[in-house]
């Protein structure tokens, strides 16, 4: 009895010690990096995890076979949780080349925002940002201050704010839902009843994309309460997957999946263009638009004929473009789980100057025009105010 029980002593000792080093060893967190060779200590733990508890039970069971020997089934166990843990591993290992693949960590500055809700998109304006997702909206401001709107609202689509009439606004497909930017009060109004999905804030004005149509709505503010009056409506019975107002140019831009359309500030139509691929964003700085599609990655194109827009640059490096936003010569692309990717285009082809990890999942990303750097990080359920910085160079530098 004795003998036994310091078989299983020493077996304790071998699974604490392997325990120990599976803690100890670096994991591939959120902007941490270790060697990729994880697979090796995966399988070194699965060997004697298995192989020491099977090595000493061999003498204390009475079944006997071609294989009942202490040796043989210390051998047989490590040989089969070493397997285990390499194929384990390897897999860890994979997860972290795909992730590092984008090019290498960038050192930068940030505040983390909390939200207490799952985000879906982000909207900057001048002093913060607002941030909708699913269960209501927030308005985070450059000092890190929250403030909740739209509490329980479900269905919420885009969000737009009007600094001029200290609105926010959340489109739905059965109404349009105005709140107070600043203050405590949280109630909001409904201002129009036909609702809508994308939107977007045309020189103080909304530019509303509903089902059948499309509508420029400016929103007064009365003694009696809000409403809108319709200045342009169009027929239009095509999903309007994004839209940007560029203020530089004076032109707003609707992609409807491979299509980009541009209308002047009157909604007057003034061109198109045929995407290769079907979009999921289109964001505008300058006469540039940034157009993100997923696994086809980013296209820049040059918007200074907005009749005819040409495609000057392609960038593959991510796995998944979600989103992505130009401000001078840098290029954000918000990837998902691979962070965001920096990209200097002013050249003819894109460099990666390094990938912003400091986050679970990026799924939004903004160019502030005040030079921050907003990221939204749908898993991690907060938003990053970030600093980027880089030298002469182009390459990656830190700023603690």
């Amino acid at each position: 009895m004795h003998q036994i029980q310091r078989r299983w002593k020493v077996a304790s000792h071998v699974l604490l010690v392997a325990l120990l080093v599976l803690i100890a060893v670096p994991r591939p967190a959120t902007g941490q990096e270790y060697t990729g060779k994880r697979k090796f200590i995966y399988a070194l733990i699965g060997a004697l995890a298995v192989g020491v508890p099977a090595y000493i039970a061999a003498n204390e069971s009475d079944f006997s076979n071609f294989c009942s020997n202490r040796t043989c089934m210390g051998f047989l166990g490590a040989s089969l949780g070493g397997a285990v843990g390499f194929l384990i591993g390897s897999e860890v290992d994979a997860s972290y080349e795909r992730r590092m693949a984008a090019g290498p960590s960038l050192s930068y500055t940030y505040e983390s925002v909390p939200l207490d809700l799952v985000p879906d998109r982000l909207t900057w304006f001048p002093g913060g940002a607002a941030v909708a997702g699913v269960g209501g909206a927030r308005i985070v401001f450059n000092d890190g201050s929250t403030l909740s709107r739209a509490s329980g609202v479900r269905g919420i689509e885009d969000v737009a704010v009007l600094p001029g009439l200290d609105l926010l606004v959340l489109s739905t497909f059965s109404n349009l839902i105005a709140f107070p930017v600043l203050g405590d009060t949280a109630s909001g109004a409904v201002i129009d009843e036909r609702g809508g999905g994308a939107m977007e804030n045309v020189n103080d004005r909304l530019a509303v994309a509903s089902l059948d149509s499309l509508r420029l709505l400016r929103v007064l503010a009365r003694e009696e309460g809000l409403s809108v009056e319709e200045l342009a409506g169009i027929e239009h019975r095509e999903f309007v997957t994004d839209m940007i107002y560029a203020p530089f140019s004076g032109v707003a831009w609707l992609l409807l999946e491979d299509l980009l359309v541009s209308y002047s500030p009157d909604f007057e139509r003034l061109g198109e263009f045929r995407l290769p691929v079907i979009g999921r964003s289109v964001r505008a700085d300058g006469s540039r638009l940034a157009v993100a599609a997923g696994s086809s990655g980013v296209y820049v194109l040059d918007a200074r004929d907005p009749k005819q827009p040409r495609v000057v640059l392609h960038y593959t490096g991510v796995r998944f473009a979600y989103t992505a936003d130009l401000a001078g010569d840098r290029l954000y692309v918000a990837a998902g789980p691979e962070g965001v990717v920096l990209i200097d285009v002013s050249g003819a082809e894109p460099v990666v100057l390094g990938v912003a990890r400091e986050m679970r999942f990026a799924s939004d990303v903004v160019a502030a025009d005040d030079g921050a750097i907003w990221i939204l990080d749908r898993e991690g359920r907060s938003v990053q105010i970030a600093d980027f910085a880089t030298e002469a160079t182009g390459e990656p530098s830190a700023r603690r």
